[in-house]
């Protein structure tokens, strides 16, 4: 469940960053808050590698930037509200609003999958996907997470 690897300390309503790299730090760094920055910075290098590719923002307001990675024990959420960012190409051109941080570690290819499996159901609600966009505070983004996986 995404409410169980989601805490108030990893969810940030609204988001501070104003370019897609800063977005990209900010959110490893709500992720893994604990880590030194030789860790930070490997982490990040890994979820820039995977946003090399090809872009995570899937439309519709949402980017799933995420990273599997051994730097990493064990699952990490981050979450939030982004605000004004011009730099994450979305496919529908629409701005990036919501932005979800995925790490696992490597074995857990599996998880990964199903994490962002959740993450798109959510966001294909209208009226979940309203509830976080209209969150004004971690606790409020939660509650409408919670409430997403309950349906």
């Amino acid at each position: 469940m995404l409410s169980e690897l989601l805490s108030m300390e990893r969810v940030r309503v609204p988001l501070v960053s104003h370019s897609k790299a800063d977005l990209l730090r900010e959110l490893v760094q709500l992720a893994v808050g604990e880590a030194d920055e030789a860790t930070v910075t490997g982490i990040l290098g890994t979820v820039e590698a995977r946003e090399a590719q090809v872009s995570t923002a899937m439309g519709g307001g949402l980017a799933v930037p995420h990273g599997r990675t051994d730097l990493v024990s064990g699952i990490r959420l981050a979450a939030g509200l982004v605000q004004h960012i011009s730099d994450y190409a979305a496919p529908d051109n629409a701005p990036v609003r919501v932005a979800f941080l995925v790490l696992t570690p490597l074995d857990a290819s599996g998880q990964h999958i199903k994490l962002l499996s959740r993450i798109a159901r959510i966001m294909h609600a209208p009226e979940l996907r309203d509830a976080l966009l209209t969150s004004t505070t971690a606790e409020e983004f939660l509650a409408a997470i919670r409430r997403g996986e309950a349906a």
